[in-house]
This record gives C-alpha cells, structure tokens and sequence, in this order.
C-alpha cells in the first residue's frame, strides 16, 4: 500500500482529515516542547507519543498540522517494515495527501 491510499484509508477510516482527531481516534497522544528548530516534531514508537517543537512552529519553520500529519505517517508507518530512508519518504508522502 502506498502512503497516499494509506492517508485516503485513514480519511475514510476516521471520517476526517483533521490530524488532531486522526491522533485522538488513533490513541495518539501529542505534546510540545521546545528546542532548536533542526527537527520539527518527533515520533515515539514506544509511547505513541509525537512531539512537536513549539519554535518551529512559532517562529513560522512549519505549520503545526503539517508537522503533526507527517508524524502521524512514521505512526502509520510501523505496519510496514521500512528502512528509515523509506519510512520517511513514506511519512512526506502521507502529510501531503492528509494536508490537502
């Protein structure tokens, strides 16, 4: 399955494309903190838990949505067994089609 048809499964799944209800329906928690904006947000596998970098967000690096739905491709990623490289060709791909 391509990370766009599993972004369409998950917007029909879950009846949205709102990432903040996707992460809820989805029983993943999202936090915030703050650090140099190298990195954006973050995914734990182990506590299915993204964290989002509130300066990247305020200083307009990204938009918080789009941080959030590329996390939410590494979360729907784990089904798969990628190399990082692919999973994170995989998590772009599904933001873009979540954020359309």
């Amino acid at each position: 399955m391509t990370a766009t048809e599993k972004a369409r499964n998950i917007i029909e799944k879950f009846g949205t494309n709102d990432v903040f209800v996707i992460a809820e329906r989805a029983d993943v928690k999202i936090i915030y903190e703050s650090w140099h904006p190298s990195t954006v947000g973050e995914f734990d596998k182990q506590r299915k838990t993204i964290c989002v970098n509130r300066r990247a967000v305020a200083e307009k690096h990204y938009a918080e949505r789009e941080i959030i739905a590329h996390e939410l491709g590494h979360f729907f990623a784990t089904a798969f067994d990628f190399d990082r490289k692919r999973e994170e060709d995989f998590a772009c791909q599904f933001a873009d089609e979540l954020t359309k």
